[in-house]
């Protein structure tokens, strides 16, 4: 009765939006609408089968109207163009400046979502075609140097970081546009640049040519999520040791749920480089190795975090292969990582809990999942207004919760929930999150991206993690 009631539900709710352009160009809003619809059900009933075949046939429906959209041919290559810029400023004002631009011999992205309807990320860039202004491709995003300037170095201090988007190759001259969020959280335009893809400054070569390896799956690109797992501080002794790594790491992402369930719609890569020294910088220790992306802990004060600043090798090195998302992995065995949405990810090889920091940074660099824990120490400060909804899709100052997974609650379950035994299991709203002791609110008492528990995703974060699989699989 629910599979019937599910199929008939979404066939009207699709019929009647197929008349409106604007359904066809927002079908991912569709999708997380009927997701969110059915969610009550999922909880209820508690049957996985039963949860699969409806997200199925929301999945079919939905996104076979693909045909209906714009044309991925009409706009586009079958690679892609990297635009290097850089981005200065300090605690109070940024800019950016154009770098290099490069053309790259794959693109691992969908040719049928190509407008990002998720609204995550502290920037967003848009491409638009330069004559008619017609929107080709959009993307949310977060920078290392987003975070930098909410340290205090930032208050009296200018820096640079460069940075990279990348996007489906133009066939014609398109408008490339970036967008930061302003102190309530709105989009507000923030520098914009033509592209002419005949432009002969545009550099066709690989800047760092490596052999790619395929070490998961071998399903098309466009339907399915790229990692490329690249390595630093592996000596060419090491390289071998560097292949176990990555696969000893595929298996920790691919034995977690719920990636478990996609594995098929996963595709994993590395790239074999090697560093002139093994492991990596440690400068609170005075510590220092010659290595591929010159990555270090200590990012910003904090030991744990670690970083590299050099996103152009980072980026040189990734071109090799087709991908969506970026690992490093740092060949140390000191606990320590970091997860920025759609920047990168990286972690080390050998601590005890690395397959845990493995999963729980991808949960960041991936699906765009905010840390739900509050008692460590950072080094950044005021991330989270508690007088604005965060755009993280897991945790909420309760400004706008309605948007967050208020539909997932038990009609009992109070708000605040209080953090006892009695709620221990439950999904609720519980105090403590974003760094904040107060203000600021997590789904649940533990999960993966609050505590060290590998394999322990809460209910919203898996949501979350379905959502972005499914939209990088069709």
């Amino acid at each position: 009765m629910v599979l019937e009631w599910a199929t008939i539900s979404i066939w009207l709710f699709i019929t009647i939006g197929s008349f409106s352009v604007a359904f066809i160009e927002c079908k991912k809003l569709l999708f997380n609408y009927l997701f969110h619809l059915f969610l009550p059900i999922f909880v209820a009933l508690n049957d996985r089968i039963i949860m699969k075949k409806i997200l199925l046939i929301i999945s079919v429906l939905v996104f076979s109207f693909h045909g209906l959209a714009q044309s991925f041919d009409s706009y586009f290559e079958k690679y892609s163009m990297r635009f290097d810029y850089f981005r200065t400023g300090n605690a109070n004002t940024e800019l950016i400046s154009n770098d290099i631009i490069f053309q790259e011999p794959h693109w691992g992205g969908s040719f049928v979502n190509l407008i990002d309807t998720f609204n995550y990320g502290n920037y967003k860039f848009e491409v638009l075609d330069s004559v008619s202004g017609k929107l080709l491709f959009s993307k949310g995003f977060s920078s290392l140097f987003f975070e930098w300037r909410y340290t205090d170095e930032a208050k009296f201090l200018n820096r640079s970081f460069s940075e990279s988007v990348i996007f489906p190759f133009p066939k014609k001259t398109i408008r490339l546009v970036f967008y930061i969020r302003n102190q309530s959280m709105a989009w507000e335009k923030q520098y914009e640049t033509f592209i002419n893809p005949t432009d002969y400054a545009i550099v066709k070569q690989l800047a760092f040519p490596s052999q790619s390896f395929r070490i998961h799956n071998n399903a098309p690109s466009d339907k399915a999520l790229d990692i490329v797992i690249l390595p630093e501080g592996y000596t060419a002794a090491e390289m071998q040791k560097f292949m176990n790594d990555a696969q000893r790491f595929k298996d920790y992402l691919l034995n977690c749920k719920p990636f478990d369930s996609y594995s098929s719609k996963i595709n994993i890569w590395a790239i074999a480089a090697s560093s002139m020294e093994s492991g990596t910088d440690l400068p609170g220790q005075n510590i220092w190795k010659n290595t591929l992306f010159d990555s270090h802990f200590y990012t910003f004060g904090t030991e744990r975090y670690l970083n590299t600043l050099n996103n152009k090798m980072v980026r040189h090195l990734a071109a090799n292969a087709p991908y969506d998302q970026i690992y490093i992995l740092v060949n140390t065995d000191k606990y320590g990582g970091a997860g920025i949405f759609n920047y990168y990810s990286i972690c080390t090889s050998d601590h005890e809990n690395s397959d845990f920091v493995f999963v729980h940074e991808f949960g960041h660099g991936f699906a765009g999942l905010a840390d739900e824990y509050y008692t460590s120490d950072v080094s950044t400060d005021g991330l989270y207004a508690v007088d604005l909804e965060p755009w993280e899709p897991n945790i909420t100052t309760l400004v706008a919760f309605d948007k967050k997974w208020k539909s997932m609650l038990n009609a009992q379950t109070p708000v605040p929930t209080p953090a006892t035994e009695n709620f221990k299991s439950s999904v609720g709203v519980f105090e403590g999150a974003g760094y904040k002791a107060k203000g600021v609110y997590r789904p649940k008492m533990e999960c993966t991206m609050k505590s060290v528990r590998y394999n322990d995703f809460c209910e919203v974060c898996t949501n979350a993690i379905i959502q972005m699989l499914e939209f990088y699989s069709h």
